[in-house]
């Protein structure tokens, strides 16, 4: 018997998941892509599967891609499950467009930048920010301007003019990277 506060999945609740699951890993549909549906395609295409669910043969006005994609099979309970999973997806889809995301880099005179939903920490307010990162689920890399190539980092060091405009900033490898700041510290400009 369960505990109290221990969820206990039946099976229609796994199987939803798993296909969830098996539609990210297995056919490729990344998160990064289904935060590009913002016109309710994973809910139409869901609405699709449910409501021409054992029908192999049916044809909607809904389903929000190429026709030669939908494919409701004659097994019901299978084709809600799509349906399910396509919700699920949905949701989650909701539920990220809430967090911080991509904004145009729009540098000050300084090349300094803050992104518009990032809160203005104080120096010293590490613990506040690791929180808000941690909330937000983001992973996030720090550059330093002190470890950009020799010219540019003489050029702001000896300068000392707090002008790092000239700067460009290292991306990270792969997909959904964006910058929060660049600001000044102790040891120079970070990204």
């Amino acid at each position: 018997m369960p505990e109290e506060n221990e969820i206990s999945l039946n099976s229609a609740s796994r199987d939803v998941l798993t296909k969830r699951q098996r539609q990210m890993r297995v056919e490729c549909y990344s998160l990064w892509r289904d935060d590009l549906y913002v016109n309710n395609e994973l809910a139409s295409a869901a609405a699709s599967y449910a409501s021409c669910s054992g029908q192999p043969r049916a044809q909607t006005t809904r389903w929000p891609w190429d026709s030669q994609t939908f494919k409701p099979s004659t097994d019901h309970r299978r084709d809600l499950v799509k349906a399910g999973a396509l919700i699920l997806a949905e949701i989650e889809r909701l539920d990220r467009s809430s967090l911080i995301q991509h904004w145009p880099v729009r540098r000050d005179e300084n090349g300094m930048l803050l992104h518009p939903n990032m809160p203005d920490f104080d120096e010293g307010d590490d613990e506040k920010c690791r929180a808000w990162v941690a909330e937000l689920g983001l992973t996030v890399m720090m550059v330093s301007l002190g470890f950009a190539a020799e010219e540019i980092a003489d050029r702001y060091f000896e300068a000392g003019d707090p002008d790092c405009s000239y700067w460009d900033p290292e991306q990270p490898h792969g997909e959904g990277w964006f910058c929060l700041s660049i600001h000044d510290t102790e040891d120079g400009p970070v990204c």
